[in-house]
């Protein structure tokens, strides 16, 4: 059916239930309900204020011929369903007009949906990602991540919640991943990201109430990581849900041009890996003051159920986890992003690992062959020697 079609018949509808309400009234049933609250009703929502009060006005004019018709002590009743009517198509077209400016404006967010969290994270060498973004029953806001290549081959790691939905909060998460983006090529520390970001954020846009937090995670070649935040949730172990330190974090961007006590957090990439997530997924409930939200200990509980998954199945298990938790109605948006190392072995570790692969025929390693042969009274001369030359990249 096309749209004028369907706008045809919903004229049409319209049309036929004023009619059958003042043929009932004038003919049949003087003492009918205000009944014209339905047509009054339709008009509001499909067809806005103006249809609706032109509906209400001929059905106001129908009620009146007959409280004229009928006993004199009939138009103080006929004045007070007048009022109904009137009152109900301002109140029906009101609502109807903002849920489509709400859903006009939802239009234009939905672009940006995949600029703020992609649904594909870029592909990087030495780790594996995958992330999961759901929009809340409200819309969209602002929340976001970011994944940018640093200096000395390292990855800057940002996920962030804009305070506020709509079109303002996604356009400030849009300045804050350009900005990491800008930043990223001459900055490895966390800290110095976060401080760069806020100061030109203030400038931009000058202080607001409408602030953003923000985690950021350096991952440098060697599989060591270094994370600051600014009021943020700290990053997880993505086996069991830990998190891996508790740091003194900065209040959120935007809020003063400086971000003061700000910590750095250092530890090595679980082998397991790391999750980052913001606060839709720790807040997720069903609908209801009553109930308990989703929590950080859930987290902890679906990470160990799943035994060591890869960070697609990670995420695809924790939002549906919160998803359903929630009752399919999140009360705000749930971004989430994996990340673990994706080799095993690490290029940067002693030749030790390396070298010491099984000889099948003698029971023995190959290091420990070389060291016969060669004379040596330990492997670990080889080791050593071969030290220097692992640690090259």
């Amino acid at each position: 059916m096309t749209p004028d079609e369907r706008r045809d018949l919903r004229i049409g509808a319209v049309a036929a239930a004023l009619l059958a309400c003042g043929a009932l009234r004038l003919l049949l049933m003087p003492d009918l309900p205000p009944f014209e609250l339905v047509p009054v009703l339709a008009a509001g929502l499909w067809f806005g204020r103006r249809w609706a009060l032109i509906v209400a006005a001929v059905a106001g004019a129908v009620i009146a011929v007959d409280a004229v018709l009928s006993d004199e002590g009939d138009l103080w009743v006929a004045a007070a369903q007048l009022a109904l009517l009137g009152l109900t198509a301002w109140l029906v077209s009101a609502l109807a007009e903002r849920a489509r400016q709400a859903d006009a404006e939802l239009q234009r967010i939905r672009p940006l949906q995949d600029v703020l969290a992609p649904r594909k994270p870029p592909s990087l060498p030495l780790l594996e990602l995958a992330s999961r973004y759901i929009p809340a029953q409200a819309g969209v806001s602002g929340d976001f991540y970011q994944v940018a290549e640093a200096r000395n081959g390292a990855a800057v790691l940002v996920i962030g919640d804009v305070v506020g939905k709509g079109l303002t909060a996604a356009r400030r998460s849009i300045f804050v991943r350009a900005m990491v983006t800008a930043c990223a090529p001459y900055l490895d520390d966390p800290a110095a990201i976060l401080r760069t970001v806020n100061t030109e954020l203030v400038h931009q846009h000058g202080a607001s109430a409408q602030f953003i937090t923000m985690l950021c995670v350096v991952v440098q070649p060697d599989m060591t990581l270094t994370w600051a935040s600014a009021g943020h949730p700290p990053p997880v172990a993505l086996v069991d849900g830990e998190p891996l330190g508790r740091l003194q974090t900065g209040h959120p961007l935007g809020i003063a041009p400086e971000i003061a006590e700000l910590e750095v957090g250092h530890a090595a990439l679980p082998a397991g890996g790391i999750l980052l997530y913001t606060d839709g997924l720790t807040d997720a409930r069903p609908p209801g003051r009553s109930f308990q939200p989703f929590g950080e200990s859930r987290i902890g509980l679906f990470l160990q159920e799943l035994d060591g998954a890869t960070p697609e199945e990670a995420v695809e298990h924790l939002t549906r986890a919160a998803h359903a938790f929630s009752r399919g109605s999140l009360p705000d948006d749930l971004c989430v992003v994996a990340v673990r190392p994706r080799f095993q072995e690490r290029w940067y570790e002693s030749g030790a690992a390396a070298s010491a692969v099984a000889d099948p025929a003698a029971g023995r390693t190959a290091a420990e062959v070389d060291a016969g042969n060669s004379g040596a009274a330990h492997p670990e001369a080889v080791h050593a020697a071969d030290a220097p030359r692992a640690r090259e990249p």
